[in-house]
């Protein structure tokens, strides 16, 4: 069973700020604040045999990486709960990216235009390596339609990975409180021919509130 380490609040910080500020040459982050876009954005390079995850962005046609989105969940996204939903959100003030597409928020979703599913058995998944929130702060994504919890930072929810089978889905997004958040994914997945492949991990960076 794989550990997930949650890293200190400050040093994602300055982590973040480094890599988009200082990458070799000091590019800034594409900010996302509203639209669709493709959070995880599935390819396979099969003369290198590596997965790879990057973000598309639907309204300028782009493809970038990770490190170079900063995901602006501002509070248009907020929304209040009545109660707590274990694995899924808490009482009080939240910050949802919806399931279907809302004018002035993030419509963030998934897809898998870069690779055929079938040659993975018809899965990959998106894997949780470590993150880092604000306090009490935590990541949920799951399927209203379907009541299941596709990803969650809290070990105990059993959801450290989401086994993607659809060549384009959105899902709800869930941020427990204001504050910097950081995801670190890896792909996995097992291809006919190739066998057992992966991706490098990858670093998404979501400023809440």
């Amino acid at each position: 069973m794989r550990t997930l380490k949650k890293t200190s609040l400050l040093a994602a910080a300055i982590g973040a700020v480094a890599a988009l500020l200082f990458s070799g040459t000091a590019q800034a982050a594409t900010t996302i604040s509203s639209g669709h876009v493709d959070v995880f954005a599935i390819a396979y390079d099969d003369t290198a045999n590596k997965l790879d995850l990057n973000v598309k962005i639907y309204s300028t046609g782009q493809t970038i990486e990770p490190a170079d989105a900063l995901f602006d969940v501002h509070s248009g996204h907020q929304v209040t709960m009545a109660s707590a939903t274990a694995c899924r959100w808490d009482a009080g003030a939240n910050w949802v990216l919806p399931r279907t597409e809302q004018t002035g928020k993030i419509w963030a979703g998934w897809n898998t235009d870069g690779l055929n599913l079938a040659s993975f058995g018809g899965n990959v998944k998106v894997n949780l390596v470590s993150y880092s929130a604000p306090a009490g702060g935590h990541v949920s994504i799951y399927d209203s339609t379907t009541n299941t919890t596709r990803l969650h930072t809290n070990s105990g929810c059993g959801a450290s990975a989401i086994t993607v089978t659809e060549s384009h889905h959105h899902p709800t997004w869930v941020f427990t409180e204001p504050g910097v958040y950081t995801l670190t994914l890896r792909l996995s997945g097992t291809h006919s021919v190739d066998g057992a492949v992966t991706s490098d991990p990858v670093t998404y960076t979501f400023d809440v509130g």
